[in-house]
Parts: structure tokens; sequence; C-alpha cells
């Protein structure tokens, strides 16, 4: 896994520690050679409360599953749509259309993400069943729901 910080905190909340891909309910069922495939995909990133993680419009670059905090989710129009937490995808319905963006995510709180780019999302999808099987019925439900 990498890490990277983005920004300083600004905020009473204080992550203490970094949640092990295990712990996400995404990825609950996995073998221990499969998160250890998942945690060399992805890249932890600390973002403070208000950072936008995620723009309306553009080109899908990026995924990111909340592994601490919160983010609010936008469409287009700025109508909040959701607020997510740890154990949430986001991201994913951009690179699964291979279309711009339909909403934008920024942070709440100060956020622990993991991310990845369209190369590691696709490699992610791959390393096992169960993923692909809660991504895409997230994706379907999300598309839905529009």
């Amino acid at each position: 896994m990498r890490w990277y910080r983005h920004g300083e905190l600004r905020s009473e909340r204080s992550i203490t520690s970094i949640p092990a891909v295990s712990e996400l309910s995404i990825f609950a069922g996995c073998g221990r050679s499969q998160l250890a495939q998942i945690e060399s995909l992805l890249t932890a990133l600390l973002l403070p409360a208000g950072a936008e993680l995620i723009r309306a419009g553009v080109l899908a670059r990026e995924f990111a599953v909340i592994a601490d905090g919160e983010v609010v989710v936008r469409d287009a129009s700025g109508h909040e749509v959701a607020v997510l937490g740890p154990g949430e995808i986001v991201g994913e319905l951009g690179l699964l259309r291979h279309d711009p963006t339909g909403a934008s995510v920024t942070t709440l709180t100060p956020v622990i993400a993991y991310v990845g780019n369209p190369r590691e999302f696709a490699s992610l999808l791959g390393v096992a069943p169960v993923i692909d099987h809660r991504v895409t019925r997230t994706a379907l439900s999300r598309l839905r729901a529009s």
C-alpha cells in the first residue's frame, strides 16, 4: 500500500489509524491473498474536510473506497444525493460506463480513502467475484435511483 497525505487536517475530529482493507465491508469474504492483492492496487489518501474527491462532468479517472470519515455526493446540479461512509465506493459508475462523472464527491469530515486509477479498478474487479458483484450491484442501484 502506498500512503499520501493531502493538505492539513483542520478539524476537531482526528483520524487515529488507517483502517485495513480487511475491515471494509466491500472486501468482506475475501481471503488473505485476495486482500494482499487489493492492498497492492490501492493508494491510501488522507483528505481534510471540504476536499473535492471527484468532480461532476469530467472524464472518470479514479475511484475511491471510503475507509474512514464521510463524503457527500451531489448531482451535476448540486443537489445532495447521498452521504457515504466507510466501506462505500465512489467513482465506479464513470469507470464502468467510460463516461464523464455524473456527481461530485466532497469530504464532510477528514477522510481516509483508498483510491485507484481505471487500470487498478479493472484489476480490483478481477481479484474476487464477490467484489465485482458488490460493485456492479452498487452501480445498478445508483443508476436506478438517478
